[in-house]
């Protein structure tokens, strides 16, 4: 990417979100340290790359990923236009991510500095940029969810991706309905992310396609801030009631199951 602007950061102990680990530079005199990192303020989104390496000579496409990102899921909240001014961080490696932010995560997402952080790193996991831009956005104007209904949050996220290794959230359900591997919404209510990974987060993803597509933003936005409790107060029916017809409804698009050969798709999504 031309024309970047180089922004040199010094620490001396742990920093939060604003410094990397590119290209060190350590004084034998008094052990600062010089962290680079190169900067460009593009429309409304503040990028952040190593200076050299594998995330800078993939920043275009990164960078033309963030975009389409954000038009794709400002379609999906029904939000127009998006203007908020963000950062997107990109960090070298998983162990620079957990440095500044204390997870090995491949991506994550603070609404409070507007910022979403990810891994770009050779014969790494794709970089989650779409998964995270969509909690970002929906978080700058709903704030995070009721515990109750963080399960919508990484369900939105995952729709906003919509493929696991060749499969969208739809299909992915259909397979775990066949094999009675879903999760009640009392767990997704009470430990969501205490149940396997895999399975919570493309189920929450299909129930949240289908709320989204049947029902309005707006109901939507109240089981976010209200909480799965008042899920029938909120839709006009109960949860029970609205998973079958939305199982009916997928049963008749996808008479037979999809063959996923579960042991491979289970090491995760490419």
């Amino acid at each position: 990417m031309k024309h970047f602007i180089k922004v040199f950061f010094v620490f001396t102990f742990h920093s939060t979100l604003l410094g990397c680990l590119e290209n060190k530079e350590q004084s034998e005199e008094n052990d600062w340290i010089r962290e680079t990192k190169v900067s460009k303020l593009i429309e409304n989104v503040n990028f952040v790359f190593p200076e050299s390496g594998y995330a800078f000579d993939h920043s275009e496409e990164l960078i033309k990923r963030t975009f389409d990102a954000i038009e794709h899921n400002r379609k999906i909240l029904k939000k127009d236009p998006f203007n908020d001014t963000i950062y997107v961080r990109v960090m070298a490696s998983r162990d620079e991510m957990f440095k500044y932010t204390g997870t090995t995560a491949s991506g994550n997402a603070y609404p409070y500095w507007n910022t979403v952080n990810i891994v770009s790193k050779e014969d790494d996991v794709k970089p989650p940029i779409e998964h995270e831009l969509m909690h970002l956005m929906a978080m700058l104007d709903w704030d995070y969810p009721k515990n109750s209904s963080s399960w919508i949050n990484e369900g939105i996220a995952t729709y906003a991706v919509n493929n696991c290794n060749g499969y969208t959230v739809a299909e992915i359900y259909r397979y775990l309905l066949a094999e009675d591997e879903l999760i009640s919404i009392e767990n997704f209510a009470s430990d969501f992310y205490g149940q396997s990974e895999l399975i919570a987060y493309h189920q929450s993803g299909y129930i949240v396609q289908y709320l989204l597509e049947n029902y309005s933003i707006e109901q939507f936005k109240g089981l976010w801030i209200e909480g799965v409790e008042k899920f029938e107060e909120i839709y006009g029916l109960t949860y029970s009631e609205m998973l079958s017809n939305l199982q009916k409804e997928l049963l008749e698009k996808y008479p037979e199951s999809p063959k996923i050969d579960w042991e491979k798709f289970s090491k995760g999504c490419y």
